[in-house]
């Protein structure tokens, strides 16, 4: 990228209407379109913008000063570096291959011969299924044979939980002689005492 030349390819100006009362006539905004070729391997890339022109100028003025314009616009918007990386990018992309090489010979290939059954395959799956549908139905009456055996051992629980409180009501029972004892001591000092 030695000489990079940029040249207007694009330039359209829209104006104010014509019935507008001050500025009837003037440049209002213009679409600019650029492209930028290298001299030494002839890569070319191209940008275009719609840029207001504000205020708005008499159109004669306005283009009889549009080079400064146009640099100040391209400049400023960074239009030099986007058009300089897009050569760059070209210049390094992959190319396609050379045209007069030797390419494989593809009528001796065998592509693809393992998936030549492909509708009998499906006739299996096909078969499986219903095996598989057995099986999910005897599934169910498996499951309920464990409830039904289930039940009876909520039962058993049920009748141990209902047994266990009794020993705690016996419970109190044994500690109520151990009460009276201690009442009976009292009265034998108190007896000795008189």
């Amino acid at each position: 990228m030695a000489n990079i030349k940029y040249e207007v390819t694009r330039w359209d100006v829209s104006c104010c209407h014509h019935t507008h009362p001050n500025q009837a006539g003037y440049a209002e905004s213009v679409i600019l379109g650029i492209t930028a070729t290298d001299s030494e391997s002839g890569k070319s890339a191209y940008k275009d913008e719609r840029i207001s022109v504000n205020p708005c100028v008499e159109l004669g003025q306005f283009e009889a000063d549009a080079e400064q314009w146009i640099e100040n616009q391209i400049g400023s918007g960074g239009w030099y570096l986007e058009l300089q990386t897009r050569i760059a990018a070209q210049l390094v992309a992959p190319e396609p291959a050379p045209q007069d090489r030797t390419k494989p010979d593809f009528s001796k290939m065998v592509i693809g011969d393992g998936y030549s059954d492909f509708p009998e395959e499906e006739k299996d799956e096909g078969e499986d299924k219903p095996a598989e549908d057995a099986k999910e139905e005897e599934a169910p009456p498996a499951e309920e044979a464990p409830k039904e055996e289930a039940k009876p051992a909520a039962k058993k629980k049920a009748a141990k939980k209902k047994a266990a409180p009794k020993p705690k009501e016996e419970a109190p029972k044994e500690e109520a002689p151990k009460e009276e004892a201690p009442k009976e001591e009292e009265k034998a000092g108190e007896e000795g005492g008189e």
